[in-house]
């Protein structure tokens, strides 16, 4: 990449390209400066700089393939439009947010949920009217969660951080606006991962180095532990692939940034070692390109540096 960045955002476009947006550039500094990856060529181009500096913020591409950016260092936000590559601001959150989790729902709004300072709050962003409003708040406070949309059209959010690591999990009811508290995990979590697997079954996997994962399914609102992985990650990465599979790359280990992949197997339910990275990292990004491709770029020891998974069965 042009910039050194991690704690950034990766957002798959209309197009097939990547944008990669704001981070901290290695020295505890946000950062505005965002850029594009080209699958057809391999290579990057900077694209239109953010209105704000952000880092440890969220990121979610609309219905209409604007890409909203949101909060980070603050309570603001704005819209990245791929026709002219350009942003503009759009409204402001009532909270400030980092570490939020937020994701796109059936109907186009976006969701975002809790965030450091230890809160509960959630907020909705109509795309139409490009403002925010408040929805119900989660039962529990909470940062560095995981937000998942099911096949059911509701909202699973799981573990985090309010002090203690969270063992709770809640649901996201988006035709009453309203939260409930669903199965707990066996584990508790921060700074973890969750995929949604082809069978509608969300896989979480590792937070605070741990190497264990489990399942939740939707149909009985718990969680049963699965295989575990080889090793134990935070700040990892995961994207599930074409073949249904899940991709695991780097984190924190007890001892040191893992260059280390791994791939779990719904049908088994067992983790395989794959391929290592060329760099370490931690605080990367993850993108499955239209190719069925895998895009990880930046992170802490990664940097500037970018490579491309190739999975041997798409």
């Amino acid at each position: 990449m042009n910039n050194v960045r991690y704690e950034h955002t990766a957002s798959l476009l209309a197009n097939g390209k990547v944008l990669v947006a704001g981070g901290d550039n290695g020295r505890a500094t946000a950062i505005n400066v965002c850029e594009l990856y080209d699958p057809s060529n391999g290579t990057w181009k900077v694209t239109g700089n953010m209105n704000n500096a952000r880092y440890r913020h969220a990121a979610a591409v609309l219905k209409d393939g604007r890409v909203l950016a949101i909060g980070g260092n603050d309570n603001s936000a704005e819209l990245y439009n791929p026709l002219n590559e350009t942003w503009t601001i759009t409204g402001n959150l009532k909270d400030a947010r980092s570490f939020a989790a937020a994701s796109i729902l059936p109907n186009g709004k976006v969701l975002v949920t809790g965030g450091e300072g230890f809160l509960s709050s959630a907020e909705l962003y109509d795309p139409s009217t490009r403002t925010w409003r408040p929805t119900g708040s989660m039962n529990d406070a909470r940062s560095m969660h995981t937000i998942s949309v099911l096949q059911n059209g509701k909202v699973l959010v799981a573990g985090g951080y309010n002090g203690p690591m969270l063992k709770s999990a809640e649901l996201y009811d988006p035709s009453t606006g309203i939260w409930k508290t669903t199965g707990s995990m066996n584990t508790g979590r921060m700074s973890h991962t969750a995929s949604l697997l082809q069978n509608g079954k969300v896989l979480v996997t590792g937070g605070e180095r741990s190497n264990t994962a489990e399942l939740y399914d939707p149909s009985t609102e718990t969680w049963t532990i699965t295989g575990s992985m080889t090793d134990g990650r935070e700040y990892h990465a995961a994207s599930v692939l074409r073949n249904g599979k899940v991709l695991v790359t780097g984190g924190d280990s007890c001892s040191s940034v893992l260059n280390s992949v791994e791939l779990y197997d719904p049908v088994s339910g067992t983790w395989a070692i794959d391929d290592s990275m060329n760099d370490q990292r931690e605080f990367h990004t993850s993108t499955v390109l239209k190719d069925g491709n895998v895009l990880v770029a930046g992170g802490f020891m990664g940097f500037d540096s970018a490579e491309v998974y190739v999975p041997l069965n798409k």
